[in-house]
């Protein structure tokens, strides 16, 4: 009779609860929110131990290829101006790093549900044999068509067969502690920002430039190489979540808005990186110095990659993006643009940008990742991390191309390029703050 009782009062509570979802849709909306905010609590995170500090290590290798390359592109940009491109506008050779930039983001609408529905092997060991193949055929390069071709469309493509699993393998092994993992994996893009330049030129004058960057690539080969044998997942393949976009993501407040701050966190974060040494070249620093100011960034950016990601773990993801988003902007529209504006060489504020944009940039791409996953199913979160960036894709196509056309408007001077950057990151914040609210409440005190 008691246990008659029981069911009969649970299924007068289940008709009550669904007569309140039909008279508030709302709170379905809120409840679905909330079923995944608890998604990772019911999932297992070993958070630790060899082989998820492996799959760490791997991470990391992958990252010091493709985003040591991704982080380079000023070097390349600046040397192809002064040298095989010379009779081209700086506006037209940043489409070939444009376009670079647009594949390695886009191609993850495709890649992170492959990823979801088939595994790591059959992306990364393509990704690492075309990463390494295009700094070959790079090399061999004198003609606009053979650089776009060789690095922009099979370089781009390569690296976003790497890039995208290996930092979704990290999401799979880390929970409480996945803001340091990812930022310490992404620490790898800042190392290998840092050693290729320096690098190419050290032995451009030496070997020439060909056989500088076939030694990048074979640097690229190892580290690949290393990350084919060290990444690994947990999660057995999901073959129902479909390698398509998933728009009705954007029916989440909270994805949607970081959709849109991602998308303008890469509208402008290349534009100091394509930029930044044509600037010193333009300000007069000695051409030596100038090729090494990108390295100077990458520098300042290991440490922001993996500090705040140590931090946010406890204070909260999302307020950290915040934080650090807001310095971007304030960085560029003051040391940048003072730099711009002072007449003559003033090598100390650009040292200061550099080192002081390059932490607070670093976030950008350590914590993004990071952000998505917390506000995902885990078994889903490639196809998410897919379509999040392929949107943002289109920030990485347009944004270099939008600040050439800035500066050749205005003679080749730098300050609308400057205040272009520093708007879009303004922008940024405003979409991150609506995140956090959407997702977090709006409590200054909240951690999230």
């Amino acid at each position: 009779m008691t246990t008659s009782t029981d069911s009969l009062s649970t299924a007068s509570e289940r008709t009550q609860r669904t007569e309140q979802t039909l008279r508030n849709p709302d709170e379905k909306m809120v409840q679905s929110e909330n079923e995944k905010l608890n998604d990772d609590e019911e999932i297992d995170y070993p958070d630790g131990g060899f082989k998820a500090w492996s799959v760490v290590f791997g991470s990391w290798c992958a990252m010091l290829g493709c985003f040591g390359i991704w982080n380079s592109v000023g070097v390349f940009q600046a040397y192809l101006s002064e040298n095989q491109l010379s009779h081209y506008a700086e506006g037209d050779i940043s489409w070939i790093f444009s376009v670079f930039s647009f594949l390695f983001f886009f191609c993850g609408v495709q890649i992170g549900p492959i990823f979801d529905a088939y595994g790591l092997n059959a992306l990364v060991i393509p990704g690492s044999i075309g990463f390494v193949l295009s700094i070959m055929l790079f090399s061999l390069g004198n003609e606009y068509y053979q650089f776009l071709l060789s690095f922009s469309v099979l370089g781009g493509i390569s690296c976003s067969l790497l890039f995208t699993p290996s930092i979704a393998a990290v999401n799979q092994w880390f929970n409480v502690r996945r803001g340091l993992a990812t930022g310490i994996a992404t620490t790898g893009g800042g190392f290998g920002g840092v050693i290729f330049p320096i690098v190419v030129r050290d032995l451009i004058p030496k070997v020439g430039f060909g056989w500088a960057l076939r030694i990048v690539g074979f640097i690229c080969l190892v580290t690949s190489t290393l990350a084919v044998l060290c990444l690994r997942t947990r999660f057995p393949p999901n073959k129902t979540s479909g390698a398509t976009i998933d728009l009705s993501s954007f029916k989440d407040r909270r994805f949607a808005a970081t959709a849109c701050a991602t998308f303008m966190i890469e509208w402008a974060l290349q534009i100091p990186q394509t930029y930044f040494t044509s600037f010193a070249l333009y300000k007069n620093v000695d051409t030596t110095f100038a090729y090494q100011m990108i390295a100077i960034l990458n520098g300042a950016s290991v440490l922001g990659r993996w500090l705040p990601g140590y931090i946010a773990d406890r204070v909260g993801r999302f307020n950290t993006m915040i934080a650090t988003i807001f310095m971007c902007a304030v960085f560029s529209l003051s040391l940048w643009m003072a730099s711009s504006a002072v007449d003559g060489t003033n090598t100390g504020l650009m040292i200061a940008y550099m080192v002081c944009f390059g932490f607070a940039s670093g976030s950008g791409i350590s914590l993004t990742p990071v952000c998505l996953a917390q506000i995902s199913d885990m078994r889903e979160y490639g196809k998410r991390y897919g379509t999040t960036f392929s949107f943002a894709s289109l920030g990485t196509l347009t944004g270099v191309p939008i600040a050439g056309a800035i500066l050749k408007a205005q003679n080749g001077r730098y300050e609308g390029l400057i205040g272009f950057c520093g708007a879009c990151y303004i922008v940024c914040l405003m979409f991150l703050i609506l995140a956090r609210g959407f997702g977090g409440g709006w409590k200054l005190g909240t951690v999230y």
